[in-house]
């Protein structure tokens, strides 16, 4: 995994017309937003991980794989949400991404809770890396304004 570009100082960033306060708080929601991505990726692995438990014949009657099996993932991407809330406020506050945009993210994420919590929850896994995506692009521009 590639590290996204990253300002040194962020008084570097003055030139361009961003406050070194600004910049220091899309720093810290990228550093939210890496987070929630490792726990997608942790959710992903104890999915798998116990899905495969599951499925051997040792395992086939136990309550314990079975219950690990549906909580641990669920928790884990849950635990991801509030992460990726607030780095949506973030890329909200400062224009880094469109409006309409984190609107259907964030809105579809929780009107699917009435679907279903498991297609609710898979949705979430996207939209960390979408968010990853828009701070990658802001980091690349201002290092590429900072050196111009």
């Amino acid at each position: 995994m590639t590290s996204s570009p990253q300002l040194s100082d962020p008084k570097t960033a003055a030139p361009t017309g961003f406050s070194p306060r600004m910049v220091q708080l899309i720093q810290q929601a990228q550093t939210l937003n890496r987070y929630a991505i490792y726990l997608v990726y942790l959710a992903i692995a104890m999915f798998l991980l116990f899905g495969t438990l599951k499925s051997l014949s040792q395992f086939k009657d136990s309550h314990t794989i079975y219950t690990l099996f549906h909580t641990v993932p669920y928790t884990l991407l849950g635990l991801s949400i509030p992460l990726s809330c607030y780095v949506a406020f973030i890329l909200y506050r400062y224009r880094l991404s469109q409006p309409s945009m984190l609107a259907l993210c964030i809105g579809m994420g929780f009107l699917l809770f009435a679907i279903s919590s498991y297609v609710a929850l898979a949705a979430w896994i996207g939209v960390a890396f979408m968010f990853r995506a828009n701070l990658n692009r802001f980091f690349t521009y201002l290092d590429e304004t900072n050196h111009a």
